[in-house]
């Protein structure tokens, strides 16, 4: 019974998406619940928070209720913004949060894999009160923000200077705070934070406020949030309670990945043959049309003769990275991002994938990224590049066969041969990694190719044509009977 248990508990787990990466705070920009954190929304997503904000002072209770916005402008940029109060109740200024704000943030040390990232970012806050001396003061805030993460733990500090308006007869203040996150299962994150500031007036104490509570991913797309806050010092609300709703669009929190299992292919399943649906026309006079599918993965897949065509796969061409499973000889690719740490089910290896020979495979499907555009010598994904391969992934996950990926990079015909082989290596290593740090796919089933120049499909002597050449194409290979 206990093993049962343990098996099903280890499924369910493998199941379970990568950790969470940019999530919105109730003040927009990326964070915990409060406190901000180095990572930044991703290129395209855009992301609504809805929030209740209830709290008490001097036995004096005040509830609002705050929307944030959040958007990703590129891999390292994001703009977000707030509005205090939905309710109009004129509870802004006794619950401590009576601002609008406009920021702008910008990660500019790490990448959004690595463990130790910097931000910096700037804010300006438009006081919004029922009582005339207050309303339309706007301050204005510069901060910098470290980020410290790996697998399940967390740590974010951020310390900066918020200018408070004139009229407002107050010191300005050196703000701060820190953050700390553990992750007890993928969907769930654990919180403590801690938001202070020095004294705005002599007369008060520096505002210091302690909040514990949790973020559970319901969804790619949606995060519920739940906050309890204490205040240390008397300048700040006795007790805070703080529940919220966000969702993002475009590519989501987080993917989920495909579990590790290595299985026996199953070579005598048959593909079930498509059903055409079949359209009359109302007259003779009218003519037959084609009903394309809106799907947009037609546009990334190039139609292929399914198991006529045979490739050859070299074990040294395994995409290896240190720590994994790999085949014996194969060399280690160039990959800097560290790889979700996924629990593998100890199943038999087929033997095809063990021994140092060459693998024979039948064609099944295959997959192009023109719109990736590699610029001159570059061999980085862009941003669309990023979610064209995540919609392949997700096409993938519906498979019930038994596949092994390989990546071709290509690359147009300026400089030298050997040079355009290394970096049509890179280019086909870059999306590699997407698949395997992103997606979540098995390393150890993925194989890399450098093609070079000596495969063009457009012509080289033409701007447009090299810009086509530049390109990588995955190939989904089964294995030959």
């Amino acid at each position: 019974m206990k093993k049962t248990v343990f098996s099903l508990l280890l499924f369910i787990s493998l199941l379970l998406p990568q950790v969470a990466m940019a999530t919105p705070s109730q003040f927009g920009a990326t964070g915990l619940i409060t406190v901000p954190t180095a990572d930044t929304l991703d290129s395209g997503n855009l992301a609504i928070g809805l929030w209740f904000n209830s709290s008490s002072a001097k036995s004096q209770t005040a509830t609002i209720v705050p929307v944030s916005l959040t958007m990703g402008l590129g891999t390292f940029l994001e703009a977000y913004g707030s509005f205090p109060n939905l309710l109009f109740n004129n509870d802004e200024f006794a619950s401590g949060r009576g601002f609008a704000n406009l920021g702008l943030k910008a990660r500019v040390w790490g990448k959004r894999s690595s463990p130790v990232k910097f931000s910096l970012d700037i804010q300006a806050r438009r006081h919004i009160d029922d009582d005339v001396t207050r309303d339309g003061l706007t301050d204005l805030m510069g901060r910098g923000i470290f980020s410290f993460k790996t697998a399940r733990w967390g740590l974010h500090l951020n310390a900066g200077y918020l200018k408070n308006d004139s009229k407002k007869n107050v010191d300005n203040q050196v703000v701060g705070g820190a953050g700390l996150e553990f992750y007890p299962m993928a969907r769930l994150r654990v919180l403590a934070e801690l938001d202070g500031a020095t004294e705005a007036l002599s007369i008060e104490d520096p505002p210091l406020e302690a909040l514990f509570g949790f973020q559970y991913f319901i969804s790619p797309h949606l995060t519920f949030h739940s906050s309890y806050g204490m205040g240390l010092t008397d300048s700040v609300n006795d007790w805070r309670v703080i529940v919220g709703l966000s969702t993002s669009q475009g590519i989501g929190t987080y993917t989920k990945p495909v579990p590790r299992i290595i299985e026996t292919p199953d070579l005598e399943a048959k593909k079930e043959p498509v059903k055409k649906a079949r359209f009359k026309a109302l007259t003779p006079l009218v003519p037959k049309k084609k009903i394309i599918a809106k799907d947009p993965i037609t546009k990334l897949e190039i139609p292929v003769d399914p198991g006529g065509e045979v490739v050859v796969v070299d074990p040294s061409e395994l995409l290896v990275i240190p720590g994994t499973a790999a085949i014996k000889g194969a060399p280690v690719s160039p990959i800097t991002a560290p790889v979700p740490s996924v629990k593998e089910i100890p199943v038999e290896v087929a033997p095809r994938f063990k021994k140092n020979i060459s693998i024979e495979t039948v064609l099944y499907r295959k997959f192009r990224f023109d719109e990736l555009n590699y610029e001159f010598d570059q061999s980085t994904l862009t941003a669309a590049g990023s979610r064209a391969i995540a919609l392949v992934a997700n096409k993938l996950r519906e498979e019930n066969k038994y596949f092994i990926l390989r990546v071709n990079g290509h690359t147009d015909s300026t400089g030298s041969e050997s040079y355009n082989e290394r970096l049509a290596y890179k280019r086909a290593v870059s999306v590699a990694e997407r698949l395997v740090v992103n997606e979540g796919f098995d390393p150890s089933r993925i194989f890399v190719k450098g093609i070079g120049e000596t495969d063009p499909i457009a012509d080289n002597s033409t701007p447009e044509g090299r810009s086509i050449n530049r390109r990588s194409e995955i190939l989904v290979l089964l294995p030959k009977k």
